[in-house]
């Protein structure tokens, strides 16, 4: 399920698109730099606006003005979706997993990484139960399958914080 988005984030995300079709439009760097100033000066003098009704008529008029004004063939970044690499470069990468598998020949070229690898793999199982009992808790009105997602993120973002740590 989608979480709704907010007016605020809907205002933001116009905002965004608009001045990147705004690049689109404007090849040169200063008279893009002043059409943005203007595109955020129309921004700002409604930032203030209390009244939801009169903002959501504002957010709609303002995404109907986005639609007229859009540049038909916009600028996309190489890496992003639909850009000309995105995910050219997926092929090449290899689970971690598949160092288990090297050669200790191959493994003592890497003396230093292995021996941090080591260190967070220990780190990792050491610390597994105490994880898992402790989004248990918090979880325990979910179903298994929200329960188990839950756990993955969490696993996913104590692995990055103990490898930031063993890295430093």
């Amino acid at each position: 399920m989608a979480a709704y988005l907010t007016h605020q984030q809907k205002v933001l995300r116009l905002y965004k698109r608009a001045l990147r079709h705004l690049e689109s439009w404007c090849i040169f760097r200063d008279r893009y730099r002043f059409f943005a100033c203007l595109l955020r000066a129309r921004f700002e003098e409604h930032k203030d606006e209390k009244d939801m009704v009169k903002a959501t008529k504002l957010l709609m008029a303002a995404e109907q003005e986005f639609w007229e004004k859009q540049h038909p063939q916009p600028y996309i970044f190489p890496d992003a979706p639909e850009g000309t690499s995105y995910e050219r470069y997926d092929c090449y990468k290899v689970p971690e997993w598949v160092l288990e598998y090297w050669h200790p020949s191959e493994k003592a070229m890497y003396p230093d990484y292995f021996a941090k690898r080591e260190q967070w793999k220990k780190l990792r199982m050491e610390s597994w139960e105490k994880e898992v009992s402790a989004v248990v808790e918090q979880g325990s009105r979910m179903s298994s399958s929200m329960l188990f997602r839950r756990l993955l993120r969490w696993r996913t973002f104590k692995r990055k914080k103990t490898w930031i740590l063993l890295c430093s």
